[in-house]
């Protein structure tokens, strides 16, 4: 009896390592050959609570959920969240979808992400009304510092405005 339940853990053994490695080596293949790994990879490496050098009172917070497929990104003044923006794959790409506090939601597709450079481009908007600005363009770097460039160009009716650039860096709590 002790022999049989031996052969039994082992059997069970086995078949669990051969799941997890064959799991395993399925989802390494599928990152090599998603376009949208890397920059997700990215983004989901800003996790984590971030100060914004240039407004004191602004932090960034960065959060995975649904088990990992899914980053949000939260901007907080003071204990108030003040818009959101959320990544996630969406088949070969990577898609933002901001939700402003002007109640517009721009969507945005990564296009390149060239020297660490992650950008994106307007995909389309819902609940955009005629003349409303939005968010157009969007694009992270990594400085060498370990500090962050988020910038971003908002359009409206006369086109697009200027370019913003906030510098984030570690939030020290």
């Amino acid at each position: 009896m002790a022999k049989q339940s031996l052969i039994r853990h082992a059997a069970v053994a086995a078949t669990i390592l051969f799941c997890s490695l064959a799991g395993s080596a399925s989802a390494t293949a599928g990152e090599v050959q998603s376009p949208s790994a890397t920059p997700f990879e990215r983004i989901a490496a800003l996790t984590g609570k971030w100060q914004v050098r240039e407004e004191a009172s602004l932090r960034i917070v960065f959060e995975s959920t649904a088990r990992g497929s899914v980053i949000v990104e939260r901007w907080m003044l003071g204990e108030r969240t003040h818009s959101l923006t959320i990544y996630h794959r969406d088949g070969e790409r990577l898609i933002a979808t901001h939700y402003c506090p002007q109640g517009n939601q721009p969507r945005l597709a990564a296009t390149a992400a060239v020297d660490g450079e992650i950008r994106f481009a307007f995909l389309d908007a819902t609940d955009l009304d005629p003349g409303e600005s939005y968010q157009h363009d969007l694009a992270f770097k990594r400085n060498p510092d370990g500090s962050v460039s988020r910038t971003e160009i908002y359009w409206g009716p006369d086109g697009a405005g200027e370019e913003s650039t906030y510098t984030l860096v570690p939030a020290a709590n």
